[in-house]
């Protein structure tokens, strides 16, 4: 009996300990076709929406890709990546957009994922400034400032998941002239084992409790 329960615990112990390996997250850059890789010049983004515009005209919800990347229509911006593109209002962001606020709103699903261990890190451009990225609803904190346009601002998103679908919102200040956002963009989350698709995943301390609760019963038998 005493080696039956030495094994259970040895079990449990090793649960909790042994790393799970993670797996990527379904998220896009800007400027991704639907198939993967990067679109084409002046079409739709395929996974983010302008959900919000401050113009009247060019308000959304279709989100462009930039014709020229890098250097239109300001030589100042930086090119692309090779994971991402500029998207905006229209796909000729030269044209002189309302002053405001532009929501840029994409989703990603966690299922099958252990939300709590999920992890975004990515860098983003703005013309003019980066208000602020929200996740769920929720402000980040996370802003830059005008004329990040010349190169990506690194960002770590690592808590505020949620089981299933997530939202991510790219919140960007236009000042009367041309617009545009850049995100590059990637995460990882440990997936659910089989037992935690159907149960919460317990945690460490309480595997010892369960394990205590096992030599417990071994030693009131033996008394």
């Amino acid at each position: 009996m005493i080696k039956r329960i030495a094994f259970v615990l040895g079990a449990l112990l090793l649960a909790a300990v042994v790393p799970v390996q993670a797996d990527s997250i379904s998220i896009f850059s800007t400027g991704v076709a639907a198939g993967g890789g990067l679109a084409a010049n002046a079409t739709v983004d395929a996974h983010y929406t302008l959900t919000s515009a401050a113009d009247g005209v060019f308000n959304g919800p279709a989100a462009f890709v930039a014709i020229t990347p890098g250097v239109y229509p300001f030589t100042d911006w930086m090119p692309g990546t090779s994971n991402a593109r500029w998207i905006g209002p229209r796909s000729s962001l030269a044209y002189p957009f309302a002053t405001g606020n532009y929501v840029y709103t994409t989703t990603f699903d966690l299922s099958g994922l252990n939300p709590s261990t999920a992890i975004l890190t990515g860098g983003w451009a703005t013309d003019n400034s980066g208000v602020d990225i929200l996740l769920n609803g929720v402000s980040l904190g996370i802003s830059i400032p005008n004329g990040s346009h010349t190169a990506l601002v690194p960002f770590t998103i690592s808590s505020g998941f949620v089981p299933g679908v997530n939202t991510l919102q790219f919140v960007v200040y236009n000042d009367v002239a041309a617009t545009g956002l850049l995100v590059d963009i990637n995460g990882t989350a440990n997936p659910l084992s089989s037992a935690q698709r159907i149960n919460p995943v317990p945690e460490p301390g309480t595997l010892l409790l369960v394990g205590s609760g096992l030599v417990g019963a071994w030693l009131r038998r033996r008394s």
